[in-house]
């Protein structure tokens, strides 16, 4: 019987991370232009020649739990001695599309200054990233992506940020 719970057990583990899994890994990340609060940013154009870590949120919720992963992403990676672009993409589309200015500015008066470069926002086609990107399923949580240096996704994830993720994060920028 502890055999069969052990089994049983693996397998939906197995399966959970998998559900997890991006069926965009192996693809170079799609043409996205941004703007932080005083530039254009184009990816992957611009990302060339270093490893990525891009987060999305497309929505208010996911917006909200952005921060979650500000911090661990700064620490392990942007403040420390890996040299990689990191970049916390908010979206916006539709109606929304008329609150990007306002929440933009609102942002670049509250936001860290150390954190201001890393912050982007994009007002393209959300539902060719969705489909491209595998963001169908959840709209109220962020998705981040790893990017090697010529700009293939090489892992994906969504939800909150753990420990377990900044690690398997870290694992392919290593």
């Amino acid at each position: 019987m502890k055999v069969y719970i052990l089994l049983l057990t693996s397998i939906l583990c197995t399966l959970s991370s998998k559900a997890q899994e991006s069926n965009a890994i192996g693809s170079i990340f799609p043409y996205m232009e941004t703007e932080s609060a005083d530039s254009k940013i184009v990816f992957p154009d611009d990302l060339k020649g270093k490893y990525s870590i891009i987060g999305l949120a497309y929505s208010i919720k996911s917006g909200e739990k952005m921060p979650d992963w500000v911090v661990p992403v700064y620490q392990e990676f942007i403040s420390g001695s890996k040299d990689v672009n990191a970049y916390f993409v908010y979206m916006f589309s539709g109606v929304n599309m008329a609150l990007k200015d306002v929440v933009k500015n609102k942002m670049i008066n509250e936001m860290d200054p150390e954190l201001l470069p890393h912050t982007v926002f994009e007002t393209g086609d959300l539902k060719k990233y969705q489909k491209f990107l595998d963001m169908l399923g959840r709209k109220d949580t962020p998705y981040f992506f790893v990017l090697d240096p010529e700009g293939k996704i090489l892992w994906a994830t969504r939800g909150t940020c753990r420990v377990s993720k900044i690690d398997k994060l870290a694992s392919y920028i290593d």
